[in-house]
């Protein structure tokens, strides 16, 4: 269970209509002792809406400063499109902020949907102390 005090300040929403949208590196600042959802990944078949299971999210290079875990959960699609508000299954990749400074961390994606194949992402997040 996420603790209470998430803030889903970045969220990718990916594989829409069968189809990835790049996500660029990212970079947020979080005090010591936040939680973050850096990034969120679903996939669904375009052609009738049907939610795939949720891609495999495996961190490839660990943060130094804080510590990163991939969540399982359920959520819906984006509000557009014509799978619209759809309830799939959600890999979410979350980063709790332990110590002051800036911290890099890596994953990779990976699709059941072959064209979409592997996908690598990595993120920035700055780390100032808590007051």
């Amino acid at each position: 269970m996420l603790p209470n005090k998430i803030c889903p300040r970045l969220f990718f929403a990916l594989a829409l209509l069968g189809a990835a949208l790049p996500a660029p590196a990212s970079a947020q600042t979080l005090k010591s002792g936040e939680v973050a959802v850096l990034a969120s990944y679903y996939e669904i078949r375009g052609s009738d809406c049907l939610p795939l299971r949720a891609p495999r999210v495996t961190i490839t290079q660990p943060p130094r400063l804080g510590k990163a875990n991939i969540m399982q959960t359920r959520g819906q699609t984006t509000g557009s499109g014509r799978c619209a508000y759809k309830a799939v299954p959600i890999s979410q990749v979350v980063y709790q902020a332990d110590r002051p400074g800036d911290d890099v961390l890596a994953w990779e994606v990976k699709y059941q949907d072959k064209a979409l194949g592997t996908r690598r992402y990595s993120a920035t997040v700055g780390v100032t102390p808590a007051p």
